[in-house]
């Protein structure tokens, strides 16, 4: 095996103590129902004080409710809080603040029930697996907590997945399921076609021979590249529910930002967007998860890259088409638009659909890759929010392919990190490079030798 070198933690400064632990997941339909129910409170009151205008204290209060039942409730719930932590503009500051918590979690499961998940995946106890293990993780995530321990003596990062998740997954889906025939009732959207295609990429992330072998791509995909790091996987200790890899020491994304220099931030934003569109446009995959709690940031602009779970690969003929309406909407070639956006399959209603209006709303959500010197701020994810509101004309006209979903989770997450670190720059040479560069095969090797799937 190759020699393990220590590169980016989980988080640098994560808390040692923690004040208490969860015996477990909740996972009853009452449980969840009981939580869903708090959840929807505390979103309720945080939207009545947006909408009075009421600001102080009480937001942080009522945020840090909120991630509380988020985070014990952990899987879909906790990454729908993950989302919400660092999409500017769509909760107060005090509440988004409240929430950055989930983005490494705030309140594990018990020691005892992981170490149990590692004995079995591996069918020997942990201590004879590892030189020496943690009692307490770095990080409690929405699928699995994260240790510190060491393997042949290097500090290595064992992710172990929370036990009976993936059944309270299916769980939560059945009933989005449900809700979602209901909601298709009143527009062009197959909701049923979509709630598949999230616990299809759920159910891969529960698989952490699929995730290692993800991971082991893209460090390959990106190996030319000195300033993109991706922890190597150590396969002996990896197993479905149990993923092993080296360990990095580096500034977390909040940190990171504190300080960074502007110019040191410009640097980094490159970065993440070269990541993200050479992994869509040249690899055809997509690491779809772009959140803050998944970067740590070393010296002299290196990004190290971490969490591999939600990935969404693209077959050619789709990823072409979306590349012909990106870059008629970047040359701003208006007598283009209506074909090419039709051939990605988004129009239900050709005849009744506002063209006009969509190209207004995909020029606004480009404008970082045609403008000039351009500058991401709230105002800008504001305005991408307008497009969406109850108002927009094509609401009921519109269809959404399931790989749309994809997209748009990168883009927009993508842009919402960007937000977070006040990134300025011209942006059109790299985005036009990713979307001109020629499809290519991920170069995956799975753990198991043949891709694995979850039941």
């Amino acid at each position: 095996m190759n020699k393990i070198k220590p590169m980016a933690s989980m988080s640098s400064n994560k808390k040692d103590d923690v004040m208490e632990e969860l015996d477990g997941v909740k996972r009853s339909w009452g449980q969840r129902l009981w939580s869903a129910g708090k959840i929807a409170t505390n979103a309720a009151r945080i939207a009545t004080r947006q909408l009075v205008g009421a600001k102080g204290e009480t937001d942080g209060r009522i945020g840090e409710a909120l991630a509380k039942e988020l985070d014990n409730m952990k899987g879909m719930a906790m990454k729908v809080g993950q989302i919400l932590s660092y999409f500017d503009g769509i909760l107060p500051e005090d509440a988004h603040k409240a929430l950055r918590g989930l983005q490494q979690g705030m309140t594990p499961v018990s020691r005892e029930q992981m170490i149990e998940v590692i004995a079995e995946a591996f069918g020997k106890p942990v201590d004879e697996l590892y030189s020496s293990f943690p009692k307490k993780p770095v990080a409690a995530a929405s699928i699995g907590q994260v240790y510190r321990a060491q393997y042949e003596s290097q500090d290595v990062a064992v992710k172990v997945q929370y036990p009976g998740i993936w059944d309270t997954i299916r769980s939560d889906f059945s009933v989005l399921n449900k809700l979602s025939k209901l909601a298709s009732l009143a527009t062009a959207v197959d909701g049923p076609a979509i709630v598949h295609e999230l616990q299809e990429r759920f159910g891969e992330e529960c698989n952490y021979l699929r995730e290692a072998a993800y991971q082991q791509a893209f460090a390959k995909a990106f190996a030319d590249d000195p300033n993109i790091v991706i922890p190597a996987v150590i396969p002996e200790r990896t197993k479905t529910t149990v993923l092993t890899s080296q360990w990095c020491d580096g500034r977390d994304f909040y940190t990171f930002v504190e300080d960074s220099t502007q110019e040191e931030r410009n640097q980094v934003s490159r970065l993440l967007m070269q990541f993200a569109y050479q992994s869509l446009y040249r690899w055809g995959t997509l690491n779809a998860d772009p959140h803050p709690g998944n970067y740590l940031f070393g010296q002299e602009g290196t990004v190290y890259f971490l969490d591999f779970g939600c990935i969404r690969r693209f077959d050619a003929d789709y990823l072409n088409k979306d590349r012909e309406l990106a870059r008629v909407v970047v040359k701003n070639e208006r007598n283009l638009f209506n074909d090419a956006l039709q051939a990605t399959g988004i129009v239900a209603k050709p005849k009744s659909f506002d063209f006009d209006n969509h190209w207004s709303m995909l020029r606004a959500q480009y404008q970082p890759y045609w403008e000039k010197d351009f500058h991401f701020t709230q105002e800008y994810i504001k305005l991408g929010m307008e497009f969406s509101k109850p108002s927009s004309p094509n609401l009921r006209k519109i269809a959404i392919p399931p790989e749309w979903i994809w997209l748009q989770r990168l883009q927009w997450g993508l842009h919402a990190v960007l937000v977070r670190l006040n990134a300025q720059g011209t942006y059109q040479d790299l985005f036009m490079e990713a979307l001109e560069t020629p499809l290519e095969s991920m170069p995956i090797d799975w753990l198991d030798e043949e891709e694995p799937s979850v039941s």
